[in-house]
């Protein structure tokens, strides 16, 4: 199974790094059991969800989904199953990446993004189920389920959401306030997920598995992806230039080749949002990009940036 790498999400470890950015933590994620939440996102979720061990569908069953082999995974207390056989790693990234992340997020500089997916999504007509590929810390998918259940498409939408990082996927179910969302580890080179089971697949800012997604995408359903422009960030690559002009310039052609190949691009379009950071918010981007992994952050002077660009290619694609 061929993996297209074109970048990934940091998760958060602990709970607690929400609150330190200001993000509030509903009861399901401070102790509270998963039955006590509104609604279920797992009921009926055989529909969508298939055992990782058997491929037979997962039904919910008391506090587990359970398949008609009997094996049995139990839902976490932060609304969460782990439906990875295998612990795999993550990739480089410590706390401090996860913190950081969290911090340019919350300053709105990916809002146009989250916009631009939600009128994409109501623009397709997608409704039912819509799988978010590679979720890490669960910003795109929490955002989206609020987004849409006040510009809610033709049909209601169910998120299954998943990331091969237990700890980002705790943490994103600890930050779903409606508890909507079917959360999810899972490994993207076997999704567990029954055939064409899914109307929508977003893949944001991850790495793709076009063979997966075609399997799991129903009779006219729709990949949906973001990759980033040469224009993402471009103030900090061209601030590091002189020192490292390897990383000076970027291109997303490989990314935008593979994409074509493995499915019939529908739309093509680019998406812009530019922020005037805080001195506390172009920190955090310069600890979190991977531009700078391997840097001396500290021999660099970061006083000259007094805007931070986020640029994106949002693609449509179909396997029909």
């Amino acid at each position: 199974t061929r993996v297209d790498f074109s970048g990934c999400k940091p998760p958060f470890r602990h709970t607690a790094e929400l609150r330190l950015c200001g993000f509030s933590m509903p009861p399901t994620a401070c102790g509270g059991k998963a039955h006590a939440m509104k609604s279920n996102p797992f009921a009926g979720c055989e529909d969508v969800l298939a055992c990782p061990t058997c491929r037979e569908p997962l039904a919910l069953s008391g506090t587990s989904l359970r398949c008609s082999r009997n094996h049995c995974f139990d839902i976490a207390r932060q609304g969460y199953v782990n439906l990875l056989a295998h612990h795999k790693a993550a990739g480089p990234y410590d706390r401090d990446s996860f913190l950081n992340r969290r911090a340019v997020f919350s300053s709105g500089l990916y809002d146009e993004l989250v916009f631009a997916l939600r009128n994409t999504i109501t623009a397709l007509g997608i409704g039912g189920a819509i799988v978010d590929a590679g979720c890490g810390e669960g910003f795109f998918s929490n955002r989206l389920a609020d987004e849409l259940a006040t510009n809610a498409p033709a049909a209601p939408i169910r998120l299954f959401s998943f990331d091969i990082c237990k700890d980002a996927v705790r943490l994103a179910a600890g930050a779903d306030r409606n508890g909507s969302i079917a959360w999810f580890v899972a490994d993207l080179a076997s999704i567990p997920l029954r055939d064409h089971c899914a109307r929508g697949v977003l893949n944001v800012f991850s790495p793709a598995n076009y063979p997966e997604f075609r399997r799991v995408l129903g009779q006219g359903g729709f990949l949906i992806k973001a990759v980033p422009t040469a224009k993402h960030f471009h103030e900090i690559r061209e601030q590091i230039g002189a020192s490292a002009p390897e990383r000076k310039d970027y291109s997303n052609e490989r990314v935008l080749r593979h994409f074509s190949e493995s499915c019939t691009m529908r739309e093509h379009r680019t998406v812009t949002s530019t922020i005037h950071p805080t001195p506390a918010q172009l920190s955090a981007a310069v600890e979190m990009t991977p531009i700078m992994f391997g840097m001396d952050r500290a021999s660099v002077n970061w006083a000259s940036i007094d805007t931070l660009t986020m640029e994106a290619e949002l693609l449509v694609g179909t396997f029909d």
